[in-house]
């Protein structure tokens, strides 16, 4: 809310374009609607993981198809595959963690299934960095993890699956380290580190707008147009520069908050069934370094997801607690 006086007074932007272009940030109030409606952790939980199949097969289904685009949807041919960019990817990755979770602890088949194909999915994509947090997941995971029965059958079992992931993605994996090689070996700053200078010395127009942020920018105005300027000119995008990115829109108190809901929820004590949580967080807090998850609704729906249960989980112990004495 405060970034649009950001806008208004920094960028000459009208109150109601702000408030509609930054429309997005509104589905925090999704949290409150969960509490309104009093689902059940457990239900809400079956919900996500339905989600996070759908997502998966809906991928797989979009790339067999392509060129044929059956959804609305970014589709580039480069890095050896066909990189799809569908909504709502934070679903596959929260319910990644479950599932590796219970793998580790049961063993069970269905949940490698699912692991191996949300790790197939993102190959796919040709992302390195999901890929890089991925891997650190799981590994913090196996170290950490009390639920591992046998931590040694587990490393194993992962050694075997990474060797045949590579085997099977070997040409991706290839034009992944050709990229990387080639943005490495050009002189000068990355571009992101140029853009990210540009946005937090140059950017903001007054010592107001290092506070509350410049707003979200519509190209109905001026300064939407100066932001597509940015883009076309100088490839400077907002986007690529994950929390820097978001604090010039939405201004300190926004990184302030957000980096309170990620210590709260790694500092508390939760039931070990939630504990998968605490490592989806924990890539959260890198990937939002890099990706911004914070200010995109289909990447911190699931955020919000995460504290109602813990939410709930703590009210129900606690009235047993009480109930008790």
């Amino acid at each position: 809310l405060l970034s649009t006086f950001g806008a208004k007074w920094g960028r000459d932007q009208d109150f109601m374009l702000t408030a509609w272009a930054q429309r997005m940030m509104y589905f925090y109030l999704f949290y409150f609607f969960l509490h309104t409606v009093r689902i059940k952790p457990e239900d809400l939980e079956r919900l996500v993981i339905i989600i996070a199949i759908l997502y998966i097969a809906i991928f797989i289904l979009q790339y067999v198809s392509y060129p044929r685009m059956l959804f609305g949807t970014r589709a580039d041919e480069e890095r050896g595959t066909i990189r799809i960019f569908l909504p709502s990817k934070a679903f596959v990755v929260m319910i990644y963690f479950y599932c590796l979770q219970e793998f580790f602890a049961k063993l069970k088949l269905k949940y490698a299934l699912f692991c191996v194909a949300a790790i197939a999915v993102t190959i796919l994509q040709g992302t390195r960095s999901p890929l890089a947090l991925f891997a650190l997941g799981t590994v913090v995971m196996l170290v950490l993890s009390k639920r591992v029965k046998s931590k040694m059958l587990i490393a194993f079992l992962m050694m075997v699956g990474v060797a045949s992931i590579f085997v099977i993605f070997q040409d991706i994996f290839i034009n992944l380290m050709e990229v990387s090689e080639e943005q490495t070996s050009k002189e000068g700053d990355d571009i992101r580190v140029k853009a990210a200078k540009f946005f937090f010395y140059d950017f903001p127009p007054s010592f107001l707008n290092y506070i509350i942020g410049n707003g979200e920018s519509h190209m109905a105005s001026t300064y939407g147009m100066r932001i597509w300027y940015y883009k076309v000119e100088f490839g400077y995008f907002q986007n690529d520069i994950g929390l820097l990115g978001e604090y010039s829109k939405y201004g300190i108190l926004y990184v302030i908050a957000v980096i309170l809901i990620v210590r709260k929820i790694l500092a508390m004590r939760i039931d070990p069934k939630f504990m998968y949580f605490k490592y989806y967080i924990f890539i959260s807090l890198l990937g939002m370094v890099m990706g911004g998850i914070f200010s995109r609704a289909d990447a911190f729906t699931t955020i919000l997801i995460i504290m109602y249960i813990i939410d709930v989980d703590r009210h129900d112990k606690k009235f047993r607690y009480l109930e008790k004495k």
